[in-house]
């Protein structure tokens, strides 16, 4: 398979919140996710309520979701779940679309320093990925515990917010890292905008209609006897994900793919 060139997201596009004050030491000993049965017992009023405002936003922005058959295999086993990152609630609809299954949610760790956002994130199942080189080795025991539960992890290839954007940027490869090292599959999604009109004249771009699509289980190559990290193997699984993306936006804009 070809390998496209996608471009980075451009500084200027990118939706960062900018009041991080503590700043977490990943050199002490740090809880990525909580399965214990207090923690989710003690939260499970302030979820319960986020949740149900997330659902009166999924009624406003006429969130539809199709592709269902394709989650078929969520009941069946942990996954890895990916999308696009171009909507403020995106990774709050992809827990509400696998509800009442378990998905937990992988954040930029700037975002998981921010004083009451990092508690929100906490309740809303959400864990920090270090920046730093050994981020992904950190997080890999973690997102193994919650696959061997048969809870589901969500990625964000693409890294950065951009919001409202219908452009597919270059994808990370740690969600892919994650999949091959646990032998679990990853399920694509992926969010389509089209502008509200009203008496047939197009409203601002956040008056919009979402739709979700879920793609077919991608699945990880077989580990091999003294075979090193299969980096291409990995990279043809993220181009697989990337062209479905690019493919579904362009079905529903009325485009040609590039």
């Amino acid at each position: 398979m070809e390998m496209k060139n996608r471009p980075e997201i451009p500084e200027e596009k990118i939706f960062e919140i900018k009041r991080s004050t503590k700043k977490i030491d990943f050199t002490q000993p740090y809880k990525f996710i909580y399965f214990d049965f207090w923690f989710h017992l003690l939260t499970l009023p302030i979820f319960l309520l986020c949740y149900t405002l997330a659902t009166f936003c999924r009624f406003f922005f006429g969130l539809r979701v199709v592709g269902c058959r394709n989650k078929q295999i969520l009941p069946k086993r942990g996954c890895l779940t990916i999308s696009n990152h171009c909507h403020y609630f995106d990774t709050v609809f992809a827990g509400l679309t696998v509800f009442p299954k378990r998905l937990y949610i992988s954040v930029v760790q700037r975002n998981f320093e921010v004083p009451i956002v990092r508690s929100l994130l906490r309740v809303l199942r959400a864990f920090p990925i270090p920046a730093n080189r050994v981020g992904l080795r950190l997080i890999t025991e973690p997102i193994g515990e919650a696959l061997r539960r048969g809870y589901h992890v969500h990625f964000l290839p693409e890294g950065e917010l951009v919001h409202l954007s219908q452009t597919i940027y270059r994808f990370r490869l740690g969600a892919f890292y994650q999949s091959y090292l646990h032998q679990a599959p990853i399920l694509p999604m992926v969010y389509v905008f089209k502008r509200r009109r009203l008496f047939g004249k197009e409203l601002g771009p956040n008056w919009i209609k979402m739709t979700l699509v879920f793609g077919e289980p991608i699945y990880p190559p077989k580990p091999r006897e003294n075979q090193n990290f299969p980096k291409e193997d990995l990279s043809r699984m993220s181009e697989t994900a990337a062209v479905w993306m690019e493919r579904i936006l362009a079905e529903h804009h009325g485009e040609r793919p590039a």
